[in-house]
C-alpha cells in the first residue's frame, strides 16, 4: 500500500538538499566579487566541501527513492506527467552532475591542491586525469559544470512552479507529503504559509554567502579607508592603468590596501631620494613582467597584470642609475583560475600579508653594445635576497625598448611551502622576463 506521506529520512534529505543547493548557488555567484584579501581562497574551499556533501546526500537520497516506499503520483494529464518526470530526473542529474564535474575541474587542475572537507576531512582527487586527458577533461569539466548551475536554477523554478500548480489550481495536497509534520490537508492560509516557510529556508540559504566577504577567518581585513594619490598623479595616468597604479598608504595598511582582480593600488613605502642626476623614463602601456615555472617537467607560464617601475637611467653616467619596481602578487595570471587562487594563498605568495614585491637595483654595468647587468636585490614575502638581470636597451630619441631576464629559487623566498617544498614537481628555479617601453621624462 502507498504511503500518503514520504518518509522523514526523505523530508530530511529533500530540505537538507534544497537548502546546500540554495546556499551553494549563492555562494558561486558570490564568488565571482570576492578577492584573495577578502576570503576568495576560503570560499572556493567552502565550496567544494558543500558540493562533495551535496553529491553524498543525492547519492543516499536515490538509495532511499528505491528502498522507501513513497506518495502515488497525483492525477494529471499526460503532457503534465511527462514535464514532471522530466524535471525530477533532471534535477537528480544537476544535484550529482554539479558535483561531480566540479571534483573533476579540480582534479584536473595543473597544480593539485588538496581538498580537505570543511578543512578536516581529507578527500581525494579522482585518478587517471593526467597527461593527454588533464586538458580535455578540465576544459569539459569547466563548461559542464557552469552550464549545470544555470541548468540547475531553472529547473528549480520549474519544480515550485509545478507545485503552486498542484496546491493551489489543481487543490491537490503536494506539499503536505513533504513537510516533517501536520495535517493530510492544510487550509489556504496554512498551504500559503508552509511555502513561504520552505521559501524562506531555501531563500535564507542562497543570502547566507553574502557574509563571506565580512568573516573570512585569518585573512586581513581590507584597509579602512583608500589610500590618497600622490600629488602629481591622475587616476586616468595611461600607464598607471596599464600596469596598475601604485600609490603609497600609511605603514599600518600597506600589506592590506591590494586586492585581486579590481584596480587597487600596490602599497609602497616611501621611496628613498632618487639619484636626481640621472634622467627619468616612464613606463608606457602595454609591458610585460613574466614567469616560467617547471611543473613535473612541463613548463607553466605567467605573468603579473599589476606593477610598476621608477627608472633613472643614463647610459653615458651608469653609477647613477637607480631602478625601483614594485609587483602587485596578487594580480598573478597564468590563465588557470583555479592556480592563480592557489600562487595567492599562503604557501606560495601569501598576497593576504605580503601584498607587494619590490626590486631595487642601484648597479647597472654594461656587458656589450646595448646590453647590461643590473644587479640589486629582490624582496618577496619580507625575504629580501640578491637578484641580477640582464637586459637589452635600445634608445631612439626620448623612447626606449628594454627587454630582459632573470633567475630566483623559489625556496629562498618561501615560495612554495609544506608539500609543495620539495622540488621533484615544481622545480626550484622559476625564470623571470620582461619587456616594455619608457619614455624620457626629463
Amino acid at each position: 500500500m502507498e504511503p500518503d506521506r514520504y518518509s522523514r529520512i526523505a523530508i530530511t534529505l529533500h530540505w537538507l538538499i534544497a537548502a546546500a543547493l540554495a546556499f551553494q548557488i549563492g555562494l558561486g555567484w558570490r564568488m565571482g566579487n570576492l578577492t584573495a584579501a577578502t576570503g576568495q581562497f576560503t570560499a572556493f574551499q567552502l565550496h567544494k566541501s558543500i558540493g562533495i556533501t551535496i553529491l553524498l546526500l543525492s547519492l543516499i537520497r536515490v538509495a532511499v527513492r528505491w528502498w522507501k516506499p513513497r506518495p502515488a503520483a497525483e492525477p494529471d494529464s499526460p503532457w503534465a506527467k511527462r514535464a514532471a518526470g522530466l524535471v525530477h530526473f533532471g534535477l537528480y542529474a544537476f544535484m550529482i552532475g554539479g558535483p561531480i564535474t566540479g571534483w573533476l575541474l579540480v582534479s584536473t587542475s595543473r597544480i593539485q591542491v588538496p581538498t580537505l572537507l570543511f578543512n578536516t576531512i581529507p578527500w581525494p582527487h579522482i585518478p587517471g586525469l593526467h597527461g593527454a586527458l588533464r586538458g580535455p577533461v578540465h576544459e569539459f569539466s569547466e563548461a559542464a559544470h557552469s552550464a549545470l548551475a544555470w541548468i540547475g536554477i531553472a529547473l528549480f523554478v520549474l519544480h515550485v512552479a509545478g507545485a503552486l500548480r498542484h496546491q493551489w489550481l489543481l487543490r491537490q495536497p503536494l506539499i503536505e507529503r513533504m513537510l516533517p509534520a501536520g495535517p493530510e490537508r492544510l487550509s489556504p492560509g496554512g498551504g500559503a504559509l508552509a511555502y513561504v516557510a520552505a521559501l524562506a529556508l531555501v531563500g535564507g540559504a542562497f543570502l547566507l554567502p553574502g557574509t563571506i566577504g565580512s568573516t573570512r577567518g585569518n585573512v586581513p581585513p581590507p584597509a579602512p579607508a583608500a589610500a590618497e594619490t600622490p600629488a602629481g598623479e591622475t587616476a586616468g595616468d595611461d600607464a598607471a592603468e596599464a600596469n596598475g597604479a601604485i600609490e603609497t598608504a600609511p605603514a599600518e595598511a600597506a600589506d592590506n590596501a591590494v586586492t585581486a582582480g579590481d584596480n587597487a593600488s600596490v602599497a609602497a613605502a616611501p621611496a628613498e631620494e632618487a639619484k636626481a642626476e640621472a634622467p627619468r623614463w616612464a613606463v608606457q602601456p602595454g609591458g610585460r613582467l613574466g614567469f616560467t615555472a617547471s611543473f613535473t617537467g612541463t613548463p607553466i607560464e605567467g605573468r603579473f597584470a599589476r606593477w610598476d617601475a621608477d627608472i633613472r637611467f643614463d647610459a653615458d653616467a651608469l653609477d647613477k642609475s637607480d631602478i625601483r619596481v614594485r609587483i602587485d602578487m596578487a594580480s598573478a595570471d597564468t590563465e588557470d583560475s583555479s592556480r592563480d587562487e592557489t600562487l595567492r594563498g599562503d604557501a606560495f605568495f601569501d598576497t593576504g600579508a605580503h601584498a607587494a614585491a619590490t626590486f631595487r637595483a642601484t648597479r647597472v654595468t654594461s656587458a656589450g653594445p646595448g646590453r647590461y647587468r643590473a644587479q640589486g636585490s629582490l624582496t618577496i614575502k619580507d625575504v629580501k635576497r640578491p637578484m641580477t638581470v640582464d637586459f637589452t636597451l635600445a634608445i631612439k630619441g626620448d623612447r626606449a625598448d628594454v627587454a630582459g631576464k632573470g633567475t630566483i629559487t623559489r625556496g629562498d623566498f618561501g615560495i612554495g611551502t609544506g608539500e609543495w617544498e620539495a622540488t621533484d614537481r615544481i622545480a626550484g628555479p622559476v625564470a623571470v622576463d620582461f619587456r616594455f617601453s619608457a619614455i624620457r621624462k626629463d
